[in-house]
């Protein structure tokens, strides 16, 4: 027979999958009662339409089914209350979110003029980190005038996580927020004054639940107005890439911009050079449509290298008109993103570039994208969105106990890819048993390690693996 404080010792090894916190941390464990060798417990979930649910209720059944003499675990789920969710998390003057967040590094991507191309700079570099496996973010800075969600054809309403705004996954796994997701229709203007455009910008910060990321990257607005100042004086900026065209007025403006972030003191560390020149498709000559570049003189005023200058062409604008930011390919990524990891201020720990502490064999995966793809009629599937945000789904082909074939999901980073190919190469041919038996620890070993920061990547594979498995018994039972 197990008592009140066994089952409480098990839940505490139970986290929130969104928080990484025991449920008993959390306080989510309401009620245990122990009848013989049937166990009950109520869980109070930190919000009611919690998208993880069925993933909390299985591992709290999942656990205490573990321990001997208990043949059969009943859970009830419940909410907090608002007052709890405050008593709980408290009032945090950084934003709710914060204690949740690890961003390693800040960038802001700034120019004075408009119309220069911010956006795609920004779209462009966070789709070529996330190809390197980099975890990324952006953050939409331009709260009157939002063009994020459209480059990734990303669209709203955003949902609330237990500590704040959940931002959406872009097909490659980039975390975006942007004032368009909030609102009720992507038409709807802001009209805004400064004061409050500077606070939204503080709360898209603050407020989201951005998890672990290795960058997040600011798209600005134009000018040298609050939204600027918000930006550099109230959040963590690691740096500025300042964006530029050849014409002489915009490049006057862009100084505007260099002058304004040496005041305030915040580093920038490149210039980028868009629509500098025109490639002929017939000739494959050079054409300088704007006139000769200027971006010399703005990275001269800035004392920072120019770190690339992207060509007009029109495919690039039918792409991002239609949502494909991240399939665009260009020359000139390669250069630029090499150039940006480089800036000694930008990297992270030792390693300039590429897949940063992946082995030999996770990089593999991550290019292979083996079984990356969804089954046409599945005998199982799992789905689970972990707490770093990022989510899977494990389809499973059966024949009888035997797994014949899996196919996996995921708007996950790299190491999330990783794991899925890895983890549905393991399960072939094995007995829904044997992959029931399958833990993080295994596929990370399998995988000859994963960085420190992406250990979570395996769990979210082995959760929804299990959840795949509980729903194949639920077939059987019925």
């Amino acid at each position: 027979m197990s008592d009140k404080q066994k089952i409480l010792e098990v839940l505490s090894r139970v986290n929130d999958p969104e928080l990484h916190r025991s449920l008993t941390d959390l306080n989510m464990v309401r009620d245990v009662q122990v009848k013989g060798d049937m166990v009950e417990v109520t869980i109070a979930l930190t919000v009611p339409d919690c998208p993880l649910k069925a993933q909390i209720e299985k591992e709290v059944r999942t656990a205490i089914a573990a321990l001997p003499d208990v043949k059969k675990v009943t859970v009830h789920l419940t909410a907090m209350s608002d007052q709890e969710r405050k008593a709980l998390f408290g009032e945090q003057k950084g934003g709710v979110a914060t204690p949740y967040n690890h961003v390693k590094r800040v960038v802001a991507v700034m120019s004075g003029k408009g119309g220069v191309g911010k956006s795609l700079v920004t779209g462009l570099l966070a789709t070529a980190l996330a190809g390197e496996g980099f975890q990324v973010g952006i953050l939409d800075a331009d709260i009157t005038g939002p063009s994020i969600p459209m480059l990734f054809g990303l669209h709203g309403p955003v949902k609330s996580g237990p500590v704040g705004i959940r931002p959406l996954s872009s097909r490659t796994g980039i975390k975006v927020i942007s004032m368009n997701l909030l609102l009720e229709s992507e038409d709807q203007p802001v009209i805004w004054r400064g004061p409050m455009i500077g606070k939204a910008i503080s709360q898209l910060w603050g407020d989201v639940l951005w998890g672990e990321l290795d960058y997040l990257l600011i798209d600005l607005p134009p000018g040298t107005s609050d939204a600027a100042l918000t930006t550099m004086q109230s959040l963590p900026v690691d740096g500025i890439i300042m964006v530029t065209t050849p014409q002489s007025l915009a490049s006057m403006v862009v100084r505007k911009a260099v002058h304004m972030a040496q005041a305030i003191k915040t580093p920038i560390v490149g210039v980028v050079e868009n629509m500098a020149y025109f490639v002929c498709p017939d000739t494959a000559r050079q054409h300088f449509i704007f006139g000769p570049s200027h971006a010399g003189e703005v990275a001269e005023t800035a004392g920072v290298p120019l770190l690339a200058q992207l060509p007009i062409d029109p495919r690039v604008a039918e792409q991002c008109d239609a949502g494909k930011i991240e399939e665009i390919k260009l020359d000139e990524l390669p250069a630029l993103l090499e150039a940006f990891l480089n800036l000694e201020v930008i990297q992270i720990g030792d390693e300039p570039a590429g897949h940063k502490g992946f082995s030999e064999k996770a990089r593999e995966l991550i290019e292979s994208k083996e079984n990356m793809g969804s089954l046409e009629k599945p005998d199982a599937r799992g789905h689970v969105r972990g707490w770093c945000g990022d989510s899977m789904q494990i389809d499973l082909q059966l024949k009888g106990e035997i797994i014949t074939e899996a196919r996996f999901i995921t708007d996950g980073c790299g190491a999330t890819i990783a794991c899925g190919v890895k983890l549905t190469q393991l399960v072939k041919n094995k007995t829904l048993e044997e992959a029931m038996r399958i833990t993080a620890e295994d596929l990370i070993k399998e995988l000859e390690g994963l960085p420190p920061d992406h250990a979570h990547c395996a769990e979210l594979a082995v959760n929804t693996l299990h959840q795949a498995i509980s729903e194949a018994d639920k077939s059987r039972d019925k």
